[in-house]
């Protein structure tokens, strides 16, 4: 054999190797597209899981100071009342 034919027969080698390995191997590249996708889900579970921590943190730490200031937030940002009161929401324009 001369030096041509080995050089045709290592680049047909290595097209094989390559197709296969992309293709038809067990860590093949669609298996690769999934597990990237299944990460980006598990990140935005996680990112949601860690705001939903954080709230409830927030508002742990909003009950444990004191009754008066849950009762504050809860009328302010909720506009919750008591009983027989009247509430008046001034809206500027």
């Amino acid at each position: 054999m001369n030096r041509k034919h080995v050089v045709i027969i290592s680049a047909v080698t290595a097209v094989v190797f390559f197709v296969y390995l992309f293709f038809f191997s067990e860590n093949n590249i669609y298996k690769h597209r999934e597990l990237n996708l299944k990460i980006e889900q598990l990140d935005a579970n996680i990112a949601k899981t860690k705001n939903q921590i954080n709230n409830t943190y927030t508002f742990e730490q909003l009950e444990n100071d004191t009754a008066g200031k849950l009762e504050q937030y809860a009328r302010e940002q909720l506009n919750l009342q008591r009983e027989g009161e009247d509430v008046y929401l001034v809206v500027y324009e």
